[in-house]
């Protein structure tokens, strides 16, 4: 399937336009500004979430992702789970979540003490990006 649509940052760098290209079957242009931006972004979530919801997620080892290095982020606890939920605030998407139910919290722990165990060239080097 051919891109239908284009969605570009705007020269001032205060916006972006979402433009339907030559064969789309649609003429014209959207601005957002980044609140509506991220509202579509969120509500475009919402559907595929719907749309995958009964597929198994594929397996993630060997995807290609692009990392948070600038964030805030929250530790809670999930009480459906009576796991923790990570929650983040993704530069791309906004506010992401994830559930570690209680064998995952183990999983995560055991890395991460492994992790303190390395052997950082400087003493902030953990806090740059590779």
């Amino acid at each position: 399937m051919s891109a239908r649509m284009q969605v570009s940052l705007n020269d001032d760098g205060t916006g972006a336009t979402l433009r339907f290209l030559e064969g789309s079957g649609i003429d014209g242009s959207i601005n957002f500004n980044a609140d509506q931006l991220s509202q579509l972004i969120a509500s475009l979530g919402r559907v595929r979430q719907a749309l995958v919801e009964k597929q198994t997620p594929p397996p993630i080892e060997g995807v290609q992702f692009t990392p948070v290095y600038r964030t805030n982020w929250a530790l809670q606890i999930d009480t459906l789970t009576e796991g923790s939920t990570l929650a983040f605030q993704h530069p791309a998407y906004g506010p992401v979540g994830v559930v570690f139910a209680p064998p995952d919290v183990e999983t995560l722990l055991k890395g991460l003490q492994r992790h303190r165990a390395i052997v950082h060239s400087t003493p902030d080097a953990a806090r740059k990006p590779s």
